[in-house]
């Protein structure tokens, strides 16, 4: 393979231990025990900001969604604030973004991240990275701001309460860049990137605020994703792997069939990923029995469900971004207190580790969680056993 490796020095935070080592602030991960503080608070958000995306991604969950044939219009930048002002009143802390577009391609950014600091929300930006390590793309977007370059659009960013979730599928050009839809040179502006957030700091802060997002698990890139992860540990970002999103409307057989790994495979790669975070001291053995097995391996269990919503583009609001189930309203029609207060006591509830329920049996194998627990060496579950903090 022909790997670029991003130009990021190795760094191992010295106060690193295992509760803060598997979240990255902003994402709307949640203890039990803040769970159980906040019963019944809508915590975290995931929205829709933009449509605008340049990137053609064969295995975008965003673009052709079952949840946006509804007929309602696109809600206003105003709007969308006015979601989240109502949302603050019954607990929100914590806002991602996970499309539709690309954020960065969205000259609003800046001004939304200011103002959700200026509110106490933290902001974690799913993006593609392009935009930041294109100095022309920043001072076209941003230069009403004043900010004419990537370095500069990365510093005002660190100043507010944001984290950058940065989507990072391979370490070959050739792979990376059909990966999102045949994009020649995408891999080293992406690169770039990635290079210019942490240059700035986001990943020296504990927890960190940056993650390199490898998903989703397709065979294009299946091979490197566990060096990624390890590239990423190394320098105190967090690695995320996910199977695919089954909520897009493309996630048919005949697309799995295409691009989705055995379920042996993803088995295989949950069990090397844990074995690296046991041997390394990112888990403990006791740990992993209090919290349970990941659906993204090797960090910290998705909350979503437990104290979440999502709101889409048009103002619908779902359960999470891999829901394809009918929305459980809009916001055109009923505010976001209204809607969570009529759904927010469903069998998911302050549930701290939700398993994704929606992959199972799908993109993810049937018992996946208890398998990769009950094959962990054998010391694992003796240490438990033997009183493991």
């Amino acid at each position: 393979m022909n790997f670029v490796w991003p130009d990021i020095p190795r760094f191992d935070h010295p106060a690193r231990d295992p509760d803060k080592s598997n979240v990255v602030l902003y994402w709307g991960f949640f203890s039990k025990e803040d769970l159980a503080r906040n019963e019944g608070a809508l915590l975290m958000l995931d929205i829709d900001f933009g449509r605008k995306c340049s990137l053609r991604c064969p295995s975008c969950f965003r673009k052709a969604n079952a949840v946006d044939d509804k007929g309602y219009p696109d809600l206003a930048y105003s709007e969308i604030l006015a979601v989240l002002d109502d949302a603050r009143s019954i607990g929100l802390r914590e806002v991602k973004i996970c499309g539709a577009g690309e954020p960065l391609e969205n000259g609003l950014l800046l001004d939304f991240a200011r103002h959700l600091t200026e509110r106490g929300i933290g902001l974690a930006i799913f993006t593609k990275a392009h935009v930041l390590g294109g100095d022309r793309h920043v001072a076209a977007l941003y230069g009403k701001h004043g900010i004419r370059n990537a370095r500069t659009l990365c510093q005002e960013f660190f100043r507010l309460k944001t984290s950058f979730l940065v989507s990072f599928q391979s370490f070959d050009p050739r792979i990376q860049d059909k990966l999102v839809g045949g994009v020649d040179g995408y891999t080293l502006t992406r690169n770039r990137g990635l290079e210019l957030l942490a240059e700035t700091g986001f990943n020296l802060t504990l927890p960190t605020r940056l993650a390199m997002c490898a998903n989703p698990i397709v065979r294009g890139n299946y091979k490197e994703l566990f060096e990624i992860y390890v590239y990423g540990r190394e320098r105190n970002i967090l690695p995320v792997n996910a199977a695919l999103m089954v909520s897009s409307k493309r996630i048919d057989d005949e697309f799995l069939a295409e691009h989705d790994v055995t379920m042996q495979e993803k088995q295989d790669l949950f069990m090397r990923i844990y074995r690296y975070n046991l041997d390394h001291g990112i888990n403990t053995a006791a740990q992993l029995k209090r919290e349970g097995i990941s659906c993204m391996p090797g960090v910290h269990p998705c909350n979503q469900l437990a104290a979440g919503l999502y709101l889409t583009s048009n103002g619908s609001v779902i359960r999470c971004p891999g829901d394809s189930s009918s929305p459980l309203g809009n916001v055109h029609d009923n505010s976001i207190i209204e809607i969570w207060e009529n759904h927010r006591n469903w069998p998911y509830a302050r549930t701290f580790n939700c398993h994704c329920p929606y992959k199972d049996g799908v993109t993810l194998p049937n018992g996946l969680y208890d398998r990769v627990w009950s094959e962990l060496p054998q010391e694992t579950h003796q240490s438990v056993i033997g009183g493991d903090k």
